[in-house]
């Protein structure tokens, strides 16, 4: 059985987009087809080895997204993550600073299956090993105190088609976005069920240069929540691993490198559930946010600032 999702089908079908067919390529895909049968006999055996378990219809796989990414009924969720970002210089990961980010939403299923969302998204960073917000931070690479504005994404108007790809629109706080979605890929390790998510934007604002984010993550849940077709919300437990462009206010000189996050996160499902120190930070950065997120979200967007 043919899996769309596997990485080796996505590098393949790249390859041969871009016309670049060489012959050191060539030897590779035929080293990877005589290895091919074996792994069609395990899928037709029962799935993926990686998938052991996981229904392969669409609209069920859809269906398990939904309740472990956000929910597949209507109403809010919350998520937040905490981690810490690094310079990344070729092989080299300097840390820059820790992270505490925060993001509530509204979901609307539609009943063509499709599904609205809008979302607001604000991270706080702070020195290495702190937990208190900064208002400055020392740039590892420049030796520049550089000022960390307040920065919220949103809120922003999202849809998810039939298939749960992500559709974002044109602009977002004044900004261009263009989006690819890698599609997803899924395990099943222990009591869990995961799936990889990757969307690849490029943000473009008129007089900054362009950024290219590689948001990623592995959400997981556990496996009679992720299965169960009648749970609409299923508990949540998110690994981020982010590649990107330098945000524009760490002014990073050009040829520095990349900018990088490794994060850990919980999906939960009231306000009061979300970190307090993240509360605190967000009552005292916009109190009329604070005291009635879901009103908050039907703001005009912020002006798009990372």
């Amino acid at each position: 059985m043919y899996d769309p999702n596997d990485e080796f089908s996505l590098l393949s079908r790249r390859t041969m987009l871009a016309g670049g067919v060489t012959l050191g390529i060539a030897g590779s895909l035929a080293s990877c087809s005589r290895a091919a049968p074996n792994a069609e006999n395990q899928a037709e055996a029962g799935g993926l080895i990686r998938e052991r378990g996981i229904p392969q219809d669409t609209a069920t796989r859809v269906a398990m997204m939904r309740r472990m990414r956000l929910r597949s009924d209507a109403g809010p969720v919350f998520w937040y993550f905490r981690g810490r970002n690094y310079a990344q210089q070729g092989a080299n990961l300097i840390p820059i600073c820790e992270l505490v980010f925060g993001a509530f939403m509204m979901v609307e299923p539609k009943p063509d299956g499709t599904m609205k969302v809008v979302q607001y998204e604000l991270g706080f960073r702070s020195p290495l090993d702190s937990a208190k917000r900064a208002e400055q931070l020392l740039n590892p690479i420049t030796g520049e105190m550089i000022d960390l504005p307040f920065a919220p994404v949103g809120p922003t108007h999202i849809t998810y088609d039939q298939n749960n790809t992500l559709q974002l629109p044109s602009k977002i706080g004044g900004s261009t976005f263009t989006l690819e979605h890698v599609p997803e890929v899924f395990y099943r390790v222990g009591n869990t069920v995961t799936f990889q998510t990757h969307s690849r934007a490029t943000a473009e604002t008129p007089g900054q240069p362009t950024r290219v984010l590689n948001d990623m993550s592995m959400i997981s849940s556990p496996e009679h929540e992720a299965l169960d077709p009648n749970l609409h919300f299923a508990s949540a437990m998110a690994y981020g691993g982010d590649v990107t462009d330098y945000a524009r206010w760490l002014k990073m000189p050009a040829g520095a490198g990349t900018q990088t996050l490794r994060s850990v996160g919980e999906k939960v499902s009231r306000y009061e559930d979300m970190p307090e120190d993240w509360r605190t930070m967000l009552a005292e950065a916009d109190p009329e946010m604070a005291a009635d997120p879901i009103a908050g979200l039907s703001r005009d967007a912020a002006e798009y600032r990372n």
